[in-house]
């Protein structure tokens, strides 16, 4: 969708600040830890939209495999209603498709739902996102489990977990993910055992987490709350299809901040909600 005077491109390290200024323009949060994140994952592909010569529109598209995900589609306020955001989203699966995305996959807002559902995209979830304070007692592990540092040979565990759970091939965002640490749960055994879950603290307060077994999920969670900063939160993106989990979270004093669709355009994903207990970000699943 070709518009006069429009163009899209890639994101460069100079349009960073630009674009971090437009999504503060539009009441969001601080992207600048979001977007230092994406430029340097190669399966991400962020883009801005250029009217004249300033930056008036961005989007983000992520290829893990063979699901693309969409996000952080934004116009500035003077330059809505042109078909700008429709066309950052049609050069986003343009490039998505290109790299092999059967499936594309996004959390939609309650502006952007209606022409999403006019391209054909269908609610197939929803989201909730919980939030809770720090944790000043360090949890303890489930019985016959042991936490540690995850370290570059768990990589391949936590993939292969990953990818059962989210049907989804999350590596590079993943392995950016860990080089700022995070934590693996295994079986108790005198040599280590099999991998039952893993933590990888995300920005915005988010964390990667998957742990197929209810009781590991929670501690997972708890050890985010601790392990975060005395006077920050944590969030917890559960999908609705997980309704013990968020039902729980919110006895154990965790409180939703709100909750949003999710709506996929293709074949439906073989993947196990109520496996996952957190996100990378809203936009990237």
């Amino acid at each position: 969708m070709a518009i006069q005077g429009f163009e899209i491109r890639a994101m460069t390290a100079d349009d960073v600040g630009p674009a971090i200024e437009l999504a503060r323009a539009q009441g969001w949060r601080d992207r600048t830890r979001f977007y230092e994140f994406v430029m340097r994952v190669p399966t991400c592909h962020p883009l801005v939209g250029i009217a004249g010569d300033r930056l008036v529109a961005t989007g983000l598209g992520t290829a893990n495999g063979s699901v693309g995900w969409l996000g952080a589609i934004a116009v500035e306020a003077e330059f809505r209603r042109r078909g700008f955001g429709r066309a950052m989203t049609d050069e986003s699966i343009r490039r998505l498709r290109a790299a092999g995305c059967e499936t594309l996959s996004l959390e939609a807002t309650d502006a952007g739902r209606p022409m999403y559902e006019r391209m054909g995209f269908r609610l197939v979830s929803s989201y909730h996102q919980l939030q809770a304070d720090h944790l000043p007692e360090k949890p303890a592990p489930p019985p016959g489990t042991r936490v540690r540092r995850l370290g570059p040979a768990d990589l391949p565990d936590v993939f292969a977990l990953d990818r059962q759970a989210t049907g989804e091939d999350r590596s590079a965002p993943l392995a950016a993910l860990s080089e700022s640490g995070g934590w693996v749960l295994e079986d108790e055994a005198p040599a280590g055992g099999g991998l039952r879950g893993f933590l990888l603290p995300a920005e915005r307060a988010y964390g990667a987490t998957v742990a197929p077994r209810f009781e590991d999920g929670l501690f997972l969670l708890d050890l985010h709350r601790h392990v975060a900063p005395a006077d920050s939160h944590v969030r917890a993106g559960i999908a609705h299809e997980h309704d013990a989990a968020w039902r729980e979270l919110q006895t154990r004093g965790w409180q939703e901040t709100w909750r949003a669709p999710r709506m996929i355009l293709g074949p439906d994903v073989a993947w196990r909600p109520d496996w996952i207990w957190g996100q990378i970000n809203s936009a990237m699943g």
